[in-house]
């Protein structure tokens, strides 16, 4: 039996394309705070970093937007994706300190929009 797949419509390429652009925005921006921060972390007194490991687990379904979102925390200074297994991310944050929340910013920054695409 053949698996046929789903056709979208125009107006859902519109969506998505729409989605993905909003989410190149937020890794721009999160890319450029975060460089900020290495910065004043190398040029600073590095004594305060707080080097950590969490477990960050995510919502998403497909295989492919883990992947994606692995690799959009890698490409983020300061932070790297070391191991995906089924819906878990072992990820190392540099500095805990600059952003406890670490889990809530990739969910708001990065994740909610893969959910939308992920979606469409």
């Amino acid at each position: 039996m053949r698996h046929e797949p789903a056709v979208r419509s125009p107006l859902s390429w519109l969506r998505r394309g729409r989605v993905a652009i909003h989410l190149l925005v937020r890794f721009l921006v999160a890319l450029a705070v975060a460089n900020l921060q290495q910065a004043r972390i190398v040029l600073g007194r590095p004594r305060g970093v707080r080097p950590r490991w969490i477990r960050y687990e995510t919502r998403l379904r497909s295989d492919t937007m883990r992947t994606v979102l692995g690799v959009l925390i890698s490409l983020t200074p300061g932070t790297l994706t070391c191991d995906l297994q089924d819906d878990t991310l072992l990820v190392h944050v540099l500095d805990a300190q600059a952003g406890d929340d670490v889990e809530a910013q990739i969910r708001e920054r990065f994740e909610s929009l893969l959910l939308r695409l992920e979606e469409n």
